[in-house]
This record gives C-alpha cells, structure tokens and sequence, in this order.
C-alpha cells in the first residue's frame, strides 16, 4: 500500500506541474497571439505544448495545435524576423508557381519534390514580394504571391505575408504593445490566482476573530469582534499592518516589553485598550487571531494588492541577488519543480499560490532587458525610438540568437546543479 500511496502522490505532483507550466507559459504566449492578432498582425501558429503535434487544426489563418509535450506552448507570429532569411542568397530552393507564374510555394527541394528547383540569387520578402532564381533558363525574377506556403517540412508549411501584416511593418507602438502583452498577462493571471484563492480561503481582517485565553490580550479586555483602528497612534488598514506594528514597537524597544496602545472599535463606539505583549518564539505576540472573510469585493482586491506587492518584493529581491552575486538562489525548471512537488504535498490551493507566484516572476524575468527575452526587444524598441530608425533586423536578430544560446546554455548548468541537490 505505501507504494500504491507514493505513485498516487507522484501522479498528482506531476499533474500540477504540468498544469502550473502549461497554464503560466500559454497564458504568456497567448498575451502576444491577442494583441497580435489585434493590430493586424499574421499569427501562423499557435500551439499548446511542444513536440509532435496530437491534434491541430486551422481558424483565421492561424493553425492551431496541441502537442505532446505538454509544459508550455509558443506562438509564431510573421515577420518576427525578416521573412528573407528563410532564404539565404546561394540557398537551393524548390518552388511551385501558379498560371500568373508567381511563386505560390517554397522549400527544400526534398520536401517539395514536384516542384522547380534553382538557387537564390537576390530575395526581399518584407517590400517588393519577389526572389530571384537561378533557374535552368539563367536568373529570372518572381513574384512571391502573399500567403504562399514555406514548407518547413513535408506535411508542415507557414505562410509568406505582406508588409502591412508582418511585426517588422507595423508602428513602434504596436510592436511594444505585442511584446509587453505575454508579460501582462502573466501579472493579470498572478492577481486573478491569488484572488481566487483569497475567495476561497479567505483572507485576514482588521476584526478579532478569536482571544487566546491566558493572553495579554485578554488580559487587557480584548474582545471577538473588535475592529483593530489604530496601534501606537498608527492607522491600521490590513491584518499584516497589526502585526507588523506589534513587531516594530517590539524592536525599536530593543526588546523591552512596553505597554501598546491600542484604539478598536466595538460596536461602532472607539475603545482604548492598553496591552503589553509577551515573548514567544523570539518575537511578541498578544494572542489574538483575525477574523476571516470570504467576500469577493475584498478578497479579490487583496489579490491584485498582493500581486503588486509581491512585485516590488520581488524586483528588490533581483536587485539583491545581482548585487551580491547570490546567483545560486535561482532555480530552473528542476528545481521549480521540486517547489510545486512540495506544495503539492501540502494542499491544493497551496500549488495554486504557487503557480501565481510563478507566473508573476516569468513575466519579471521576461522584462530583463537580456537579449531574446521580451525585455530584450523592448530594449532594441527604446534605442530605434532614440535613433529615430530601426536597428538592422538581421543584426538584431543575431545579438537575440547569441543572447538565446548563452539562456539556454545558463539554463543547463542550473539544471545541472538543481538535479545534484536533488539527487
């Protein structure tokens, strides 16, 4: 049975980090596909998942797909990078032309086996739509008619688009707004999961819902019902500014235990109530517990306000780890996954929190302004805003190739170290 036990707990772990990464990395990239989508830009594909495809089918001139491995998913959006390096210059390419003798399909030789085969002599997919061909009749020029397929493969093919619907021909604006989509989306899902799980829970009031007996709060004639305003003079908004104040008193007294004024209000009339707290576990209490509440009008902004505090704690907390070189704080998906196995462990709104703290770091991290990263391309957007002109695609399009192996490369040795803790 303690087998049958531990598979049933191992299953269920892997379920929630499956579901933790499919939900946090597609609901990021689908922040792109919308607003995408929005400004007119082609999407060719967006998939769920990575890996062969299971199922996939085709609305709007996106094709759709969802795949084997479920831990993610990724959208392709056209003209990311020039359509033209597809085709370098000296590249053999097969080709299909319609009865107007405009190429209507291209890829290699292998995979479009019906059709022409020449090599690339001059190529401008983003203005003119037209290649030249070094074909058995000598170098002839065609144009390339718009959605004409690129077969990436034998049974895969991505469309070839006009100017007006690549990223690369759409304003400054537009452009941002696409990047700074799949970040947004994340802190919007870090909000609505810790809202939701606020609801469900419940969270902290500034009410005492229950008085330890034995305590100096009930020494002091504290009550189940009162509304905490002030401590020391300080107005109280939340339950963590009731503790906090208990402990900050407690500290700038370096440790003397010092009577706490306390105003609440009971039954709608101010109390002043002096209490001194006692010490227990290396900091004060006066054993009093909040009362909880369930109500979506407050429960659903406490989430968003913890998600904008989480936020700030969280840049402070890079801001450190560069600072002091505490790189060996960072955790790759190894190592995540160990933290949602834990979590798992404990409950289910535990992996809930859990995937809303993760979605809010994957769209801070996403926002370093690192090559490849999000925040990468909106650091180019900022020096073309700057320059008054773009930067040369093909340039940037190698520092984000560079910026990318050096990720991946980062992303092996953390692994590595995150499997030998483990193991």
């Amino acid at each position: 049975m303690p087998i049958i036990s531990n598979l049933e707990f191992y299953v269920r772990a892997a379920i929630a980090i499956i579901c933790v990464f499919l939900v946090c990395v597609t609901l990021h990239e689908f922040g792109h596909f919308y607003v995408a989508k929005k400004s007119g830009i082609a999407v060719p594909v967006f998939s769920i998942g990575f890996g062969p495809k299971l199922v996939k089918w085709n609305r709007g001139g996106t094709e759709y797909s969802i795949r084997l491995l479920p831990l993610g998913g990724f959208v392709q959006m056209a003209g990311e990078a020039p359509q033209e390096t597809w085709f370098p210059i000296g590249q053999r390419v097969a080709y299909e032309l319609d009865d107007e003798l405009r190429i209507i399909r291209l890829g290699d030789p292998k995979d479009l086996k019906q059709g022409y085969v020449g090599t690339v002599r001059r190529v401008d997919l983003t203005n003119a739509m037209e290649m030249a061909i070094d074909t058995a009749q000598g170098v002839r020029t065609f144009q390339v008619k718009p959605y004409a397929r690129v077969m990436l493969n034998k049974r895969s093919s991505i469309p070839l688009v006009e100017r007006h619907e690549q990223m690369l021909g759409k304003p400054l604006w537009k452009r941002a707004a696409v990047i700074l989509a799949g970040p947004v989306m994340n802190f919007l899902l870090a909000g609505v999961l810790f809202s939701i799980v606020n609801v469900c829970i419940g969270i902290a009031t500034t009410t005492i819902g229950q008085v330890e007996p034995g305590t100096p709060a009930q020494a002091a004639g504290l009550r189940a019902g009162d509304q905490i305003v002030e401590v020391n003079h300080h107005s109280i908004h939340s339950w963590d500014d009731v503790a906090s104040s208990i402990q900050s008193s407690y500290a700038a007294d370096h440790g003397k235990l010092k009577p706490l004024e306390l105003v609440v209000s009971r039954a709608g009339q101010p109390e002043t109530v002096q209490v001194t707290p006692k010490v227990e576990n290396g900091g004060a209490i006066i054993g009093i517990e909040s009362a909880v509440t369930h109500n979506p009008l407050r429960a659903v902004p406490a989430g968003f306000v913890q998600m904008a505090r989480d936020t700030v704690l969280t840049v402070q907390a890079y801001g450190q780890l560069i600072s002091h070189h505490q790189f060996s704080a960072l955790s790759g998906p190894v190592g995540i996954a160990d933290v949602i196995t834990q979590q798992a462990k404990v409950g289910f709104w535990n992996v809930v929190m859990i995937a809303g703290v993760l979605s809010l770091n994957l769209g801070l991290f996403n926002l370093i302004p690192i090559p490849a990263l999000d925040g990468g391309r909106l650091l180019f957007m900022i020096i073309e805003l700057v320059r008054g002109r773009k930067v040369d695609p093909q340039k940037e399009g190698f520092v984000h190739f560079v910026g990318f192996a050096i990720l991946m490369l980062f992303a092996v040795a953390i692994t590595y170290r995150d499997v030998t803790h483990l193991f």
